[in-house]
């Protein structure tokens, strides 16, 4: 009795424990990407590069596309329209406490098999401040923690409005 317990509990565990997944994908088709260069026209001249290497790390970790250069299904194209840096907030002695970095993204997202744009944002705008204070209460005390930030919401809202959409 003992045996076929244990049996049952392996055999639903092999069944069924490894077929959840958190993800969805709304286009089954779609199996590999690619990230063209996104064109810059901000002031921060290593942006381009940041954004691309962040995006290609993200697709890679999140698994649900493979990264290609050759014979891609889909096609993500970008350009960074602007970066603007501001201050914030201050403390109470006047003294800067934090600033906001904001980066503006015109987006295309291809599939490339039906020849369709999934996802369109011609001006779609991400945020996110730092601390330069110790008073602060802003999540991260970098710039550039800031736009690695950034890079991951845009991740995230591509993923949204083209894989995740119903």
């Amino acid at each position: 009795m003992v045996k076929k317990i244990i049996i049952f509990l392996l055999l639903g565990t092999v069944l069924f424990g490894c077929s959840y997944s958190v993800y969805s994908n709304a286009y089954p088709h779609l199996k590999r990407v690619q990230i063209l260069a996104f064109e810059n026209k901000s002031t921060e001249y290593t942006l381009g590069d940041i954004v691309i290497n962040s995006l290609s790390e993200q697709y890679s970790e999140d698994g649900r596309l493979r990264l290609v250069t050759q014979q891609p299904d889909c096609q993500l194209e970008g350009t960074i329209v602007s970066f603007s840096e501001k201050i914030y907030s201050y403390d109470a002695a006047n003294q800067v406490q934090d600033y906001l970095v904001a980066v503006t993204f015109s987006l295309t997202f291809t599939d490339l098999v039906n020849n369709k744009a999934l996802y369109e944002n011609k001006n779609l705008t991400l945020s996110q401040s730092y601390a330069v204070s110790e008073e602060s209460v802003s999540r991260f005390k970098t710039k550039d923690e800031a736009i690695r930030d950034i890079c991951e919401q845009l991740f995230k809202n591509v993923m949204q409005n083209t894989l995740e959409s119903w």
